[in-house]
């Protein structure tokens, strides 16, 4: 219904609005609402379907080509840095292998662990359902950019 969806809505724009930001050179990072961007701009160019986010450089490239744009004096924060840490997020989730996180002492796991033990990353059902109308699309990166770039 259109109620349920205006709520989804309001959920999903509280949860980019308090995305967590680890600090780099004195400043937030930039890094979690530039990755989304990214998701959403495969989104609507057709690179991201099923709602299947790998690690592969086809959207790694979308997020340092976004990185450059919005923050071009800002050396980016490696891209598996953001595609793991958004799993902190309201909004985001990653699959392991074998379902569950595997044993570690990791803050940040490395690319390599990251191929080898997660199959891919996905947004929350609702959030994801939202971004396949173009209005919400544009509604979203509207909020990402006047709030964070």
């Amino acid at each position: 219904s259109n109620m349920s969806m205006k709520l989804e809505f309001e959920y999903y724009k509280t949860s980019i609005l308090s995305i967590h930001r680890g600090m780099a050179l004195g400043k937030p990072s930039n890094a979690k609402p530039l990755y989304l961007l990214s998701i959403i701009e495969c989104i609507e160019d057709g690179l991201i379907i099923g709602n299947i986010i790998l690690f592969d450089n086809i959207i790694k490239d979308v997020y340092n080509r976004k990185c450059r744009l919005f923050e071009p004096t800002i050396k980016p924060a490696p891209f598996y840095k953001p595609y793991y840490h958004s799993s902190n997020e309201g909004y985001y989730n990653i699959k392991w292998n074998g379902g569950k996180i595997p044993e570690h002492k990791w803050h940040t796991p490395s690319p390599k662990i990251i191929r080898e033990n997660i199959e891919y990353a996905y947004l929350e059902d609702g959030f994801w359902k939202l971004l396949q109308t173009k209005e919400n699309r544009d509604k979203f990166k509207e909020i990402i950019i006047s709030n964070y770039l």
